[in-house]
């Protein structure tokens, strides 16, 4: 089957009914700061942080990538605060983070002191000035997310802001499905019975191969369409899951025989970097992941 077929697929797949879990598994942030005032459901603002973004270019750490996620809550005049979650790769730990004025470079909000520091994850709230937060909701394309570590002062990855999909409650619907997965690039091996991957669910690319965030960091569950196709052997199923949790009894997706085509959508917990798993059953298959929204 064509990928663009596929697509097609997954669209029609989006009207069938998606179970939103009452309880999300993970290590994704709740929205809830020091301040009693902060809404639950936000608008985030997101960012793809890299390497290759940093100015002037670090050529010693062109590896480094990862997603910001920052909500801004201005209640007046002199309240407001700012949280974030950020996943990061190929950087030491960071020292410190924060949002700065792409005109010279200059800060305007530290992350510090964070709440949650790890090897691959931070998480953390702070309160901010209201004129400063301000300035960033009206000209978010204006600032960046800036992540330091002590061997990068100047930034080991960073990547610029914009407004993420508007809420409905605390779902959040893409503009448009983005594929975080398909076994079928690459080495284009089938998963096998038995077989569990690991799958990141962070980023994903449009029908025209341009990559964007999928699920920020901070989001709590993935709304997905899943698809098998060229399937093996008289019958079979993947199992999805959050890749925070141990593998569960019940199947996501079935087939019946050989070289069929299947689609479902379904929301999926994810772990605190947006990661989930699939395992096989009896039978072997190509799937595809592609990402509808998420839950933040």
């Amino acid at each position: 089957m064509q990928t663009k077929s596929l697509i097609a697929m997954a669209a029609v797949g989006m009207t069938a009914a998606i179970a939103i879990p009452s309880i999300a598994f993970g290590n994704a942030r709740s929205n809830q700061g020091t301040l009693s005032y902060l809404r639950v459901a936000q608008t985030p603002y997101l960012a793809q942080l890299s390497s290759a973004k940093v100015l002037p270019a670090l050529s010693g750490n062109a590896s480094g990538s990862g997603t910001a996620a920052v909500t801004l809550d201005v209640v007046d005049a002199t309240n407001a605060q700012v949280c974030w979650d950020l996943t990061y790769t190929g950087i030491a730990t960071p020292t410190d983070v924060h949002i700065e004025h792409a005109a010279g470079g200059v800060p305007v909000v530290s992350f510090m002191p964070f709440a949650n520091l790890g090897a691959t994850s931070a998480t953390g709230c702070v309160a901010a000035p209201p004129a400063t937060l301000d300035a960033i909701l009206a000209n978010p394309s204006d600032y960046y997310v800036n992540v330091i570590t002590a061997g990068f002062l100047n930034g080991a990855i960073r990547g610029q802001l914009a407004a993420g999909p508007a809420p409905a409650g605390e779902l959040h619907l893409l503009p448009v499905p983005l594929r975080a997965y398909d076994s079928r690039d690459n080495s284009g091996v089938k998963i096998a019975a038995s077989e569990t991957r690991n799958i990141n669910l962070a980023t994903g690319k449009d029908a025209l191969g341009a990559s964007f965030i999928a699920v920020p960091p901070g989001a709590t569950a993935a709304m997905v369409t899943l698809t098998v196709t060229s399937t093996s052997g008289n019958g079979g199923f993947l199992k999805l899951y959050s890749a925070a949790i141990l593998e569960p009894s019940t199947s996501s997706i079935n087939w019946s025989t050989a070289g069929e085509n299947v689609a479902v959508s379904t929301t999926v917990a994810v772990d605190a970097s947006g990661r989930v798993k699939v395992t096989a059953g009896a039978n072997s298959t190509h799937f595809v992941i592609d990402v509808i929204g998420y839950l933040f």
